[in-house]
């Protein structure tokens, strides 16, 4: 089994709309493939960022409970769009513990930061279009049977 950690903001009705519509496809094109499960941290930590108050006092907490599902994981995708820092922070942590990183967009990968693009193993444009998810699926694919043949020797 590999789970994949999805690094996102979803702070905005356009970023949860994203979200959806993105795991939904993603969902349907993994089907047939129950050895790969997406991890979506806003599952794990409270949304808490429209509180100043309440963030100061969780963050340490909710950096940790990200931390610890990010080590639980075996990549990440990290959706690009909005310039989110809690996404870069993600892909960042993952590179330098060695777990690949995806980066998707709902247009182009190329506008985020260079440090970004440079954790990158693959990026991939207008992920919510067909061939880009199966794209995406692929290359997930791909890596499980990858990482099951190393665990395995």
């Amino acid at each position: 089994m590999m789970k994949v950690y999805y690094a996102h903001p979803c702070f905005t009705e356009k970023q949860r709309e994203f979200k959806k519509m993105f795991l939904e496809k993603l969902s349907v094109a993994l089907s047939h493939k129950n050895d790969i499960t997406i991890v979506d941290p806003f599952e794990y930590a409270p949304n808490i960022e429209g509180d100043t108050e309440t963030k100061l006092k969780m963050a340490e907490s909710i950096m940790r409970e990200c931390i610890k599902l990010l080590e639980e994981c075996d990549g990440v995708i990290a959706f690009v769009d909005d310039n989110d820092t809690g996404t870069a922070f993600e892909a960042g942590y993952a590179h330098a513990v060695n777990k690949p990183v995806i980066l998707i967009s709902q247009d182009s990968c190329s506008t985020a930061n260079a440090m970004l693009i440079g954790t990158a193993k693959i990026m991939i444009d207008n992920v919510l279009e067909e061939g880009q998810i199966k794209k995406l699926v692929n290359y997930l694919k791909w890596l499980c049977g990858t990482l099951r043949q190393f665990s395995t020797n």
